[in-house]
C-alpha cells in the first residue's frame, strides 16, 4: 500500500504542476491581463484552499483519508477540463477557486495517510518526494505540451492525470492507522476545532517558506522571459535539487530535529530569493533556484513532522490541515504582494521582500537546543 500512496500523490500533484506555467501565460495571453492579475488568480486559489482546510481536516478525520483525497482529485480533474471552454476572466477565476478546494482536500487526505504510518518520518518524506516530483515535472511537461498543441493539451492532460489519481485513490484504505480505520467519530471528535494549536508554529514557518517558493513558482517564468529565456529547464533544475535533497538525505529528514531542519530551510530559501533580485541574470537565476530548491527540500518534512508529533490518529487530519493552510495563506499574501510590486516596481523588489520574509521565519525556531530531539520518537514508536 505504501507504494500506491506515492504514485497517487505524484499523479495528483502532476495535475497541479502542469498548470504552474500555464496559468500566468494564459492570464497575460488569451485573457489579456497584466501581471498583477496573475497574482489575483493565484490568490483566488489560495483563499479557497484556506477556507476549505478545516473541512478537509474534518473529512479526513471523520469520513476517512481516502474520501478526502478522491473528492479533491475529482475536483481537480473537473476544473482542469472545464478550462477548455473558458474565454473570460470571471469564469476562469471561479474555476481556479474550485481547484483550490480540490487541492486542499487532496493534500490533506494524502498527507494524513502518510502521517498515520508506523514510521511517519519516512512516510512523510516519501510523500513529499512524490508531491514535488509531480509539481516540478509538471511545468516541464506543460512547456512541451504548449509548444505542440497549445493550452488545450495542458488542460486535458491535467484533467486525465487527476482522474487517474482519483481512481487509484479508491484502492487505498481510509487510514493506515488501526485506531482510525473506522470512519465513525468518537465523542472527543464531535466538537473538533477549526485549527490545531500544535500545528501553529510549524504553520507560520511554512508560511514564511512559501514566500520564497511563490517567488519562483508564480513569477520565475515572467522573470526569465524578461531575460530572454523560458522556465522549463529552470523548473527542472529546481525540482532536481529538491528531490535529490529528499532522496539523499531521507534518513536525516526522517530522524533529525525538525527545528534545525526548519531553520536551515528558511535561511536557504530566503538567500535564494534575495539573489534573484540582486543578480538579475541567467546565471543568477540558476544559483537562486539551486538555493531555494535545497531550502524547500528540507522544509516540508520538518514542518509536517512537527505538526503531527505525539498526536493520536483522530487528530492528525486537523493538524495537517492547519499546517498546510499556511501554505495557502503564504501563497495568497505573497502572490498579491509580488504581483502588486511587479506592476509598480518590477519583479526585483518582490523577490527581495520574499527573501526577507522567508529568512525572518527562521526566528520562530531559535534557539533550537531545547528541541534538538523533537520528532525523533516518530520513527521509533509503532502505531
Amino acid at each position: 500500500m505504501i507504494g500506491r500512496l506515492p504514485v497517487c500523490s505524484a499523479g495528483a500533484f502532476l495535475s497541479i504542476g502542469l498548470l504552474i506555467p500555464a496559468v500566468p501565460r494564459y492570464v497575460t495571453g488569451p485573457l489579456g491581463q497584466q501581471a498583477g492579475m496573475v497574482g489575483v488568480s493565484l490568490a483566488v486559489t489560495a483563499v479557497a484552499g484556506v477556507l476549505a482546510r478545516p473541512l478537509a481536516g474534518r473529512v479526513a478525520d471523520r469520513a476517512g483519508r481516502r474520501t478526502a483525497l478522491c473528492a479533491g482529485a475529482l475536483l481537480l480533474s473537473g476544473t482542469s477540463l472545464a478550462l477548455l471552454a473558458v474565454g473570460q476572466l470571471p469564469l476562469f477565476l471561479v474555476l481556479r477557486g474550485v481547484a483550490g478546494i480540490g487541492e486542499a482536500l487532496t493534500y490533506v487526505g494524502l498527507a494524513t495517510l502518510a502521517s498515520d504510518h508506523r514510521r511517519p518520518g519516512a512516510a512523510i518524506n516519501h510523500f513529499s518526494v512524490a508531491v514535488n516530483a509531480g509539481l516540478l515535472t509538471g511545468p516541464v511537461i506543460a512547456e512541451t505540451l504548449y509548444a505542440a498543441s497549445g493550452f488545450a493539451a495542458i488542460w486535458v492532460t491535467a484533467a486525465a492525470v487527476a482522474l487517474g489519481s482519483a481512481a487509484l485513490g479508491l484502492t487505498l484504505p481510509k487510514t493506515m492507522s488501526p485506531d482510525t480505520e473506522s470512519a465513525s467519530p468518537d465523542p472527543g471528535t464531535r466538537r473538533a476545532r477549526l485549527y490545531h494549536t500544535s500545528a501553529l508554529r510549524p504553520g507560520f514557518g511554512y508560511l514564511a517558506s512559501v514566500w520564497g517558493y511563490t517567488a519562483i513558482s508564480a513569477f520565475l517564468p515572467l522573470h526569465l522571459a524578461a531575460l530572454g529565456g523560458s522556465g522549463g529547464l529552470h523548473f527542472l533544475a529546481y525540482g532536481g535539487v529538491l528531490v535529490a535533497i529528499r532522496l539523499a538525505g531521507y534518513r536525516l529528514l526522517a530522524t533529525a530535529a525538525p527545528t534545525r531542519l526548519a531553520v536551515t530551510s528558511l535561511l536557504l530559501t530566503g538567500t535564494g530569493s534575495i539573489l534573484l533580485a540582486a543578480w538579475p541574470s541567467p546565471a543568477g537565476a540558476w544559483c537562486a533556484i539551486a538555493l531555494i530548491g535545497a531550502g524547500q527540500g528540507l522544509g516540508l518534512p520538518a514542518f509536517l513532522r512537527m505538526a503531527v508529533h505525539g498526536l493520536p490518529a483522530r487528530e492528525r487530519g486537523s493538524a495537517v490541515a492547519t499546517t498546510t493552510a499556511f501554505f495557502d495563506i503564504g501563497f495568497l499574501t505573497a502572490a498579491l504582494a509580488l504581483g502588486a510590486l511587479a506592476d509598480r516596481f518590477g519583479l526585483a523588489g518582490g523577490f527581495a521582500l520574499a527573501g526577507v520574509v522567508s529568512a525572518a521565519g527562521a526566528l520562530l525556531f531559535l534557539p533550537v537546543r531545547h528541541h534538538e530531539h523533537e520528532g525523533a520518537p516518530l520513527d521509533r514508536s509503532p502505531r
